[in-house]
């Protein structure tokens, strides 16, 4: 089955200019994720608690899920 390709606008709130780079291709790279894991994702970036866990046990996480 094809994809379907469909440009969208979103607002992305950043600090400085300079982050807006980086949270396009942040965003791009989620984007060719299954709709089933973009939406745990999603899940996930709601919960104040697991941004805190990713936030200060990233190297951690992954390590443990990588090769």
């Amino acid at each position: 089955m094809g994809s379907i390709n469909t440009p969208i606008q979103i607002e992305i709130k950043t600090v400085n200019p300079f982050e807006i780079k980086a949270k396009t291709k942040a965003l791009t790279d989620l984007s060719k994720l299954d709709n089933d894991v973009l939406s745990k994702l999603a899940e996930l970036s709601k919960n104040a608690k697991a941004i805190e866990q990713l936030k200060t046990n990233f190297p951690m996480i992954k390590g443990f899920l990588s090769n």
